[in-house]
């Protein structure tokens, strides 16, 4: 590649002068002069692509670096972060080995950020929440600065919202872009102007003009920031539209001519290939399957078993919710802490004492996230080469009349499966949009404990990832509305609240959200309880008030599919969508976000659809598992749910103190809750708050499966001193006292 500077003429400029560019591939020239209309962007153009910065570090470089370059940016777009060295490797077909000295140069030419040595930027991403947040599709991903986040849609080619700050007042600065990014469709405030730095120093555009080019909600608000500045400071006043102009020129021509879309994995390669040839003759695959998470891939193998031709596309990591940002690097995470508290916990045990704390937190972190990445290899990437009837394709995907379109290029599909999971919800407190908030995916990654955390959700992600943070030493306060785990029993409810208190975790309850906003030591909310108005304070927020289906960018409404009340795309119990042909599952429905459940309905909905719509959906007997300490694990009605649906009920509850494994554990903490029929017997529900109850649960659903009797679950042999002993005692004591029965003699 050139690094001389090309002459470019920009006639709408009256000038003919030679402007700062390089070519970087055939045909691609940075920056896209071309899109430059406005003196002052030229001359602001000018003066921060002339330095050595740009010259000797930004061009030159070979086209495998262009290429990992490509990949680790289409990868920040789809995950809200940078990659792991393993993911960018499997994107761009390289051993790690082959890809370190690639981003090692990336990072000497000062396009990617390292910390640690892990990837957390990539201009224009960031993995720093720096107060430019841009919506893609649906979820959220930070940018560098104000002309970064502005140039991010013309780079993708795609519409994006951008939601700012005033860099003065900290008034709400909000964007909306036209024309796949290359106009704006709205700005609020309209004063809104930017201002662009032109100081680079030390090597590092991010701690250098990054840092101060930023949105002003008015010209007078960068008025009296600039008043505080040193008055030599090198920089530009842009409008909005001058700064839009300004990100296009230098992000547009970055993806121009690379090829995207399919995966260049090695181990994907062969199924594309064999599945492309398919379609290029016409015969296009028996199903499209949107998405390609645990859904997704549940539904492929599914159809592929049944020697369908599937073409699976994903856009965003492999492997979806579960492996990447949800099950799987939470439940290590938690069971990390959960060895500080039983240390804490040993002097129980007489003669026994314990203690543990965290030494480095950031190698805790890195070693989920080499777990998640083994995962996603060995259970998703690597089972692609073995079936040969998946194609598998990435990019953005939308439903079109006779198949599916992705990145332009139109994919003919008998039938079609949506399977595009969901993302963490933003609840509507007023202040919202200015805080730097966390979410549980980014939660998760934080590679420094906070000093104390507000967890706003009484779900089961806000109890299981206070208790998590609070155990690892944050001071946590968990708030929300109604009562902790409201879907739960409420004995349930109580008793893990006391045990919350116990280890001093705030839990404050039935409240109502009036404000948050940003202070000097982290955030406040304002909310209202029992009629008095109370402010919670804390270093961050995060944000667990449950989940939102993504279905935006997928032409649904174009194409009659309706959604359900809460914004997920409606299905009956075929997990049929209100059109034709098309099929819907996981927790893009809405309903039942749990794995399982999602690999579930997607294999009922591939079965289906190539089938002819026989199997029904049913979740009467769908165990659920929160795994805080002590676990809850529910299988089958409540109490209020078997009232309501109008059976006659009887129950009983036993305290783990009438469970000889509890107390040989020393650890006596929760319940057990059984719901019966009452003419019958017949087990209804179970609901078990039990250190090790997760695993005691699915001997009740499997009797609530066979319809079995509480008096046939009491007649059952179970091995003594074991948590799932206690679903015996449950089922005896609707008749017997069972603290008046010796060992095993039920």
């Amino acid at each position: 590649m050139s690094d001389c500077c090309a002459p470019n003429s920009t006639s709408d400029l009256g000038s003919t002068a030679v402007l700062p560019s390089f070519s970087m591939r055939p045909g691609v020239t940075f920056p896209d002069w071309s899109v430059v209309t406005s003196p002052v962007v030229r001359e602001a153009l000018e003066a921060m692509l002339s330095s050595d910065h740009v010259l000797h570090r930004w061009s030159g470089y070979s086209a495998a670096v262009d290429s990992v370059r490509a990949a680790l940016l289409r990868l920040y777009a789809d995950n809200d972060k940078a990659p792991s060295f393993a993911m960018l490797a499997a994107q761009a077909g390289l051993t790690e080995a082959a890809l370190q000295p690639l981003v090692e140069e990336l990072r000497q030419r000062d396009l990617v950020v390292l910390r640690g040595g892990q990837i957390v930027g990539a201009y224009p991403f960031t993995n720093r929440n720096t107060g430019h947040r841009i919506c893609l599709d649906g979820h959220d991903v930070n940018a560098m600065c104000a002309v970064d986040a502005l140039g991010i849609g013309a780079m993708l080619d795609r519409d994006i919202q951008i939601t700012s700050r005033c860099w003065h007042c900290g008034a709400p600065i909000k964007v909306k872009t036209r024309d796949r990014g290359r106009g704006l469709e709205r700005v609020e405030p309209e004063t809104a102007v930017v201002w662009l730095s032109v100081r680079y120093e030390g090597g590092c555009a991010a701690n250098s003009l990054c840092s101060v080019t930023a949105f002003f909600c008015s010209d007078d608000h960068l008025a009296a920031w600039r008043s505080q500045r040193p008055a030599d400071e090198p920089g530009f006043r842009l409008s909005i539209e001058e700064a839009l102009e300004a990100g296009r020129a230098i992000f547009g021509p970055i993806l121009v001519g690379l090829q995207s879309g399919v995966t260049r994995a090695d181990p994907v390669s062969p199924a594309v290939s064999r599945s492309g040839v398919r379609a290029q003759n016409g015969a296009g695959y028996d199903l499209a399957i949107i998405g390609a998470g645990s859904a997704g891939f549940s539904a492929a193998i599914t159809a592929a078993d049944q020697g369908a031709q599937v073409a699976l596309i994903g856009s965003g990591t492999i492997g979806g919710t579960c492996t990447n940002i949800g099950c799987v690097p939470s439940k290590t995470l938690i069971r990390a802490a959960e060895t500080l508290h039983n240390a804490r916990a040993a002097a129980r045990f007489a003669g026994i004492t314990a203690d543990a704390e965290v030494t480095d937190w950031l190698a805790t972190v890195r070693q989920k996230d080499a777990l998640v990445a083994h995962m996603r290899q060995t259970k998703y990437v690597d089972l692609l080469p073995a079936y040969n009837g998946i194609a598998y394709q990435e990019g953005p995907a939308r439903l079109v009349e006779g198949g599916v379109d992705v990145h332009g290029k139109r994919i003919t599909a008998d039938r079609i499966i949506i399977a595009t999971g969901a993302r963490p919800m933003i609840p509507s407190i007023p202040g919202i949009e200015a805080v730097p908030y966390l979410t549980s995916t980014m939660a998760l990654d934080l590679q420094e404990l906070p000093a104390s955390l507000l967890v706003i959700g009484g779900g089961y992600i806000g109890a299981e990832l206070a208790q998590m943070f609070a155990r690892a030493g944050v001071k946590v306060t968990l708030v929300f509305r109604s009562r902790l785990l409201p879907e739960a029993e409420p004995e349930i409810s109580v008793a893990l609240t006391t045990y919350f208190g116990d280890e001093g975790i705030d839990v404050v309850s039935g409240v109502t959200y009036r404000s948050i906003r940003a202070t000097a030591t982290g955030v406040a909310l304002a909310v209202e309880r029992n009629s008095r108005h109370v402010t919670l304070a804390a270093e961050r927020v995060l944000l667990a008030t449950g989940r939102t289906p993504n279905v935006e960018g997928l032409s649904l409404a174009e194409n009659g599919i309706a959604l359900t009340a809460k914004g997920g795309i409606a299905v009956d119990d075929r997990m049929r969508t209100t059109r034709s042909g098309t099929y819907a599952a996981g927790d893009v429905t809405g309903r039942d976000q749990f794995v399982y459940m999602a690999a579930y309905g997607a294999k009922l909905a591939a079965r289906n659809a190539l089938n002819g719509d026989s199997l029904r959906y049913d979740n009467s007997a769908m165990p659920t598992i929160v795994f805080t300490d002590p676990q809850v694990a529910s299988v089958g009605l409540t109490e209020a749910g078997a009232r309501a649906a109008g059976h006659k009920v009887r129950v009983s509850t036993i305290h783990l103190d009438q469970v000889p494994r509890a107390l040989a554990a020393r650890d006596t903490r929760g319940l057990i809750k059984l719901v019966v029929e009452g003419d019958t017997g017949r087990l209804l529900g179970a609901h078990v708050l039990a250190p090790e109850g997760a695993d005691s649960i699915q001997t009740a659903t499997l009797a609530i499966t066979c319809g079995l009797a509480v008096q046939q679950l009491a007649a059952t042999i179970f091995p003594y001193l074991t948590t799932v002993e206690g679903l015996k005692l449950a089922a005896l004591s609707f008749d017997k006292d069972v603290a008046k029965l010796s060992c095993c003699a039920g």
